[in-house]
């Protein structure tokens, strides 16, 4: 009974998890300002895509900074950024280094340049399937007003959104995925430079749809106008230092399993006389066993990653084939080690007739 028990629970631990999440998560793209933006030209904007709270708060900050020259008269100039989905937080605005009131909006008008991206780029294999929050018919947003006088001036904008995150199932953490969309800056009356930064928790992996550097952990890129219409980013935390030693624990304990029982199995055929087959039963409860034991420490090690699901594709391969795979390999090694310590310890035939009771002497 308690070994049915254990053998349930090894067995359901793993698949547990795989029953958390969709291992596709919505996130919340955003992009360049929509607005009336005739006569105003970008001397160079300053992109900071933020994402070290990720791990802690699921959140990513977007700080964008522009340089702004006005070579006419003053503007009242009313800005709308949008960002899909009702998860962005309420923007900080500056003027010159001085506060603007900003309200949030439940529907903004899109810019028909605005651009979706459809996957993030691949950290390891291919491309990453990536989906937007919403649509573009019930875009929300963000929403202020500044008076721009003539001359040179900086506009900053700092907001909070949900990334998405995409979990295939062949790494223990999420990649997280995050979409901003640079074409409604080609609205402005000219684009000079931008400066864009994705700064990224330590350690972490990262790749970006542009060319990027990679200093420590931020990726660095400057640009002569506007470089594409998306800038799409994907990161994902290192692989958990105990996924391999999982791995290896899960096989040597196995092998011990094995081992053990297909050894003692042949022992006792060897003492009944009967022959090394009679131990096949045993040895397919070593397989069994040894099994088990390997799905439920892979499992686990698996299972320590920061994953929005342990991928329904990974937990079946592990349980319908890595698992019967080692169940069959187990068990034929079980009743090798059987019939070699049937034929180690068994008693030769002159010895047995030897220590037969009814052996009598003339």
């Amino acid at each position: 009974m308690r070994l049915r028990l254990l053998l349930s629970l090894v067995l359901l631990a793993p698949a547990a998890q795989a029953n958390m999440a969709s291992p596709e998560e919505p996130g919340t793209p955003a992009g360049e300002p929509a607005a009336d933006l005739a006569g105003l030209r970008i001397a160079r904007e300053t992109l900071t895509l933020d994402l070290r709270a990720l791990a802690q708060t699921r959140l990513a900050t977007v700080d964008a900074e522009y340089r702004i020259v006005n070579a006419g008269p003053s503007r009242v100039v009313p800005l709308q950024f949008v960002a899909l989905g009702p998860s962005v937080r309420p923007a900080e605005v500056w003027l010159d280094g001085r506060p603007v009131p900003s309200l949030p909006m439940g529907a903004v008008r899109v810019p028909p340049e605005w651009a979706l991206a459809a996957e993030t780029p691949a950290l390891d294999g291919d491309p990453v399937p990536y989906l937007a929050d919403d649509d573009l018919a019930r875009a929300s947003g963000v929403a202020f007003v500044v008076t721009i006088p003539p001359g040179q001036h900086s506009v900053r904008v700092v907001y909070g959104l949900h990334p998405g995150s995409y979990d295939d199932g062949s790494h223990p953490n999420r990649v997280w995925q995050l979409a901003y969309s640079l074409a409604p800056a080609r609205r402005w009356a000219g684009f000079g430079q931008l400066d864009v930064r994705v700064v990224v928790p330590p350690g972490w992996d990262a790749a970006a749809s542009l060319p990027m550097r990679r200093d420590g952990d931020t990726l660095v890129g400057r640009y002569p106008g506007v470089p594409g219409d998306v800038l799409s980013v994907s990161v994902r935390a290192p692989s958990p230092a105990l996924r391999i030693p999982f791995r290896v624990a899960g096989v040597l304990a196995a092998l011990v399993v094995v081992g053990f029982v297909g050894v003692v199995a042949g022992r006792l055929v060897a003492r009944s006389g009967r022959r090394a087959r009679a131990a096949l039963p045993a040895s397919v409860l070593a397989g069994v066993l040894g099994g088990v034991t390997l799905v439920a420490f892979v499992g686990i090690g698996e299972d320590l990653g920061d994953s929005s699901a342990y991928g329904y594709g990974a937990i079946q391969r592990l349980l319908f084939v890595g698992g019967p795979l080692a169940m069959a390999v187990g068990t034929g090694l079980a009743q090798s080690l059987a019939t070699w310590a049937a034929r180690r310890w068994r008693t030769p035939a002159p010895d047995r007739l030897a220590a037969s009771p009814r052996q009598t002497t003339a």
